[in-house]
């Protein structure tokens, strides 16, 4: 609130100030000898309203004091710190209803699938752990580490799994090395990397095990990474660039087209915004919000857009559109952008919902002979392809989340559980009961053939997690234990098919059971990811209540913000 005068003193009642001949005789001992150079009556003064202000500070901290054994249930830091000498990342400003800072705890897994859940992430963390420390990922098979950014990829995409996880010597583990070793100025890291990628699985690492823990070793790290990433931004037209080399602090496009891809400049707003909101320091939301308002401000078919963009003009390129590969996670972040600001900015709503729409309009369809519900593609103003990435399968997830904050709109459920079904389809009509990357559907009424078509191309599975996401939303939301039980059955698939002697690998062919051939890469998102929201599955309550958390599109948990 603006307040009537800027000034301390109110110059309309003056208070008594010393005057130069009074200040002259009062140097020796300033305090001392200004009191006693005053009048009895000046002194009798002083002594009262110090009296007063003593009483006052003794009954805040007594009030303060009683208030604090509340919080006996969370880890809780206070901060007083003199704002004189600080790095920027210190220089933070808590904008909640109360400057008390806490962790949050988890108990250990409370049933047997959850346990079994964590195991695998042990497993797959000592093989991590042995053979690629320090590195970006494992290739189980070979048993060696694999370099992809240079920044301990699996440690930081991983760690606030194993914080979720009640696995404290492993979390000590790569708390230690974020600490201590993480560093952008190594050989390693000089080489140029998708900007997309590091802001949702390092940035987004670091700020969610920061909001989890409240140490502020994490929010150091995030701060460092986030003044790099906001480079990209520093364009004409606000979209941030593709790719960035962060030990040179350069960014450029890709070297073959001034094209970016939907997906990855629709992406990165979460991530940016919430560093804004933990730090104070509005450079990043406000490069967040420039980059969304572009694409907001773009002509669109019915909400929905192509999967390329111009970083040159921000316009939509070409005629593609695809809930799948290169445009999924625009579509998601929409939802959650406004729900991260506490649903207090209509534009996101409105081109979510209206995407949602466009996809009922051009893009839902049946498969025959079973009925199967699913998201196609255009490859033009109308041409329609039946083909859909398990990729798409987020969105099943996604639109009961929006259903959850608009229950009048039933249709976003019903989609969802339509989707969800036969997504699981593609996991189950499966061999291994794991699913391909990607599936055709049967358009033709009249056909004998299945309801879901694989093509040799198409037969890898990567250990991805958008079935088991779309799960973990559809069993908290709706209470149906068949969600857990259709995740049990690919978790065992999982298990099965995909674990190594170390770690766990994806597979080159889901059809053979007896040659599913490993493609030696345990991808980080499959700690960071699958096996997180297999244990946020299995828990009997949701750890993460929807109206207080949001996940980015790498599992990440990271807060609403009401204001």
């Amino acid at each position: 609130m603006k307040k009537d005068t800027p000034f301390i003193i109110d110059f309309n009642n003056p208070v008594w100030l010393p005057t130069v001949d009074e200040l002259k005789h009062c140097t020796a001992l300033p305090l001392l000898e200004f009191f006693c150079c005053r009048s009895p009556r000046q002194q009798r003064t002083w002594i009262v309203s110090l009296s007063f202000l003593s009483i006052l500070s003794l009954l805040v901290y007594i009030g303060y004091s009683k208030h604090s054994s509340k919080f006996t249930q969370h880890i809780s830091f206070e901060y007083h710190p003199s704002e004189n000498n600080k790095e920027p990342w210190q220089q933070k400003q808590r904008r909640h209803e109360n400057q008390r800072i806490e962790g949050k705890v988890f108990a250990l897994p409370t049933n047997e699938r959850q346990i079994a859940v964590r195991d695998a992430m042990r497993h797959a963390w000592k093989a991590y752990r042995t053979y690629a420390w320090g590195f970006d990922e494992l290739e189980p098979i070979s048993k060696r580490p694999s370099v992809w950014f240079g920044l301990g990829l699996t440690i930081v995409d991983a760690i606030d799994t194993l914080y979720i996880m009640n696995m404290t010597q492993e979390y000590n583990q790569a708390r230690e090395w974020i600490e201590n070793y993480f560093n952008m100025d190594v050989n390693l890291v000089d080489k140029f990397n998708s900007h997309f990628e590091i802001t949702i699985r390092i940035l987004g690492g670091l700020l969610s095990i920061y909001h989890l823990t409240m140490d502020d070793v994490f929010m150091k790290r995030a701060v460092e990474l986030g003044d790099r990433l906001l480079l990209s931004f520093n364009t004409s037209s606000g979209l941030p660039l593709a790719e960035i080399n962060l030990k040179r602090k350069i960014a450029h496009t890709y070297g073959w087209t001034s094209d970016l891809t939907t997906a990855e400049v629709g992406t990165v707003q979460l991530e940016m915004r919430d560093l804004s909101r933990i730090t104070g320091d509005n450079k990043y939301e406000n490069a967040a919000d420039r980059s969304a308002a572009v694409l907001h401000d773009q002509a669109k078919n019915d909400g929905l857009v192509p999967i390329f963009v111009s970083s040159i003009t921000g316009q939509f390129s070409g005629e593609i559109i695809s809930l799948g590969a290169r445009g999924d996670s625009y579509y998601e972040y929409l939802l959650k952008q406004w729900l991260q600001t506490g649903r207090k900015r209509p534009n996101f709503w409105n081109d979510w919902i209206e995407s949602i729409d466009g996809v009922r309009k051009h893009l839902w369809r049946v498969a025959y002979s079973e009925n199967f519900y699913f998201v196609g593609e255009l490859l033009g103003i109308s041409v329609f392809s039946p083909k859909m990435d398990h990729l798409v399968c987020f969105l099943a997830g996604n639109m009961a989340l929006g259903w959850h904050f608009r229950r009048d709109l039933t249709y976003l459920l019903d989609m969802a559980k339509n989707l969800t079904a036969t997504c699981y389809e593609m996991y189950a009509q499966q061999p291994t009961g794991l699913s391909p990357e990607i599936v055709y559907f049967n358009l033709d009424a009249e056909s004998n053939k299945s309801a879901i078509l694989v093509e040799d191309n198409d037969v890898h599975n990567l250990l991805r997690p958008e079935l088991v996401e779309s799960l973990y939303y559809m069993y908290h939301l709706t209470g149906d234990k068949i969600y857990q039980d259709w995740g049990w059955q690919i978790f065992q698939s999982f298990e099965k098919y995909t674990r190594q002697n170390d770690g766990y690998s994806s597979i080159n062919d889901v059809r053979h059971v007896d040659d599913v051939q490993p493609r030696d890469k345990m991808e980080s998102y499959f700690l960071a990811e699958t096996l997180k929201y297999f244990y946020l599955l299995f828990h009997p309550t949701n750890l993460f209540p929807f109206h207080q958390w949001i996940f980015n599109t790498e599992a990440h948990p990271l807060p609403i913000y009401t204001n």
